[in-house]
């Protein structure tokens, strides 16, 4: 029995021991996070400013005119920014300290390391102090290095788009060049130049060259009945479309004489049938 009592007693002093811990922890002032965390490099340096999330809030006037001294940026040097102090009214407990861009103290310069302080004696609303200085360390970014980049990267996109552009109107106008020279050596063409060039006699150099343009001719006639036909075309000739079918330019007139005598023959036929019925 006395061993049950000894043990609720421990048990008891153990309780209240943690649970007095837990309240002393719950009531100091603490800087829970930061943004930019501390170490982070890369860090904009257009409109440079660091938040700062407590565990208590900082509402009352008089406490934020306290504070205002007592967060501030410096930089590699040990040099102050000029900087602005902003409170949140909300129970988030966040802290925006932004540089001062009015002010020529406040010129950010490219890949450069600064630290946030925040002072020990920096006091919530309750009165609790942060009891020790707090610092958030960053770097920011070579601006001028990434417009150097950009520009670059800009400068090989549009040349590849002008030489691109370039490249295709250079072969289409090849294209449209050797087009033109065919055109002009087959309606160009001088039988005697042929003959003097090849050694062959004029008679075989015609002969040639009107073998070669209707080979051509029918090649083309080939191509073009192989084409598919396109919709809502009016067909004038089939000939055109279909193989082994030809156009008949005029109808075959009929001799007036021979059909009269095939009527003749028609009736005399037909009583010489029924007469050996």
């Amino acid at each position: 029995m006395k061993k049950r009592g000894l043990i609720a007693v421990l048990a008891a002093i153990m309780v209240m021991a943690s649970s007095v811990f837990c309240f002393a922890d719950e009531e100091g002032l603490k800087l829970l996070s930061s943004y930019p965390e501390d170490g982070q490099t890369n860090t904009s340096i257009e409109n440079v400013g660091v938040k700062l999330y407590f565990n208590h809030t900082f509402k009352n006037a008089d406490v934020q005119k306290a504070n205002k001294d007592l967060v501030y940026i410096v930089d590699s040097k040990g040099k102050k920014i000029d900087t602005k102090v902003l409170f949140s009214d909300k129970e988030d407990g966040m802290v925006l300290v932004v540089a001062d861009n009015t002010k020529k103290a406040a010129k950010i310069s490219n890949s450069e390391k600064y630290m946030l302080v925040v002072d020990a004696e920096f006091t919530d609303d309750d009165g609790h102090k942060l009891g020790e200085r707090a610092t958030v360390t960053f770097k920011t970014y070579n601006q001028k290095f990434n417009n150097i980049v950009n520009v670059v990267m800009m400068a090989v996109m549009f040349g590849g788009i002008m030489i691109l552009t370039v490249k295709q109107q250079k072969d289409q106008q090849e294209e449209e060049k050797a087009a033109k020279q065919k055109t002009d050596k087959d309606n160009s063409f001088n039988p005697y130049k042929e003959a003097k060039k090849t050694g062959k006699s004029v008679d075989e150099v015609i002969a040639e060259e009107e073998a070669r343009r209707a080979k051509l001719d029918k090649k083309r006639k080939r191509k073009k009945k192989d084409a598919p036909i396109e919709k809502n075309v009016k067909i004038v000739h089939c000939s055109d479309y279909l193989n082994n079918v030809y156009h008949v330019h005029a109808p075959n007139p009929v001799n007036k004489k021979k059909k009269a005598e095939a009527k003749k023959e028609a009736p005399a036929k037909n009583t010489k049938k029924g007469k050996k019925k």
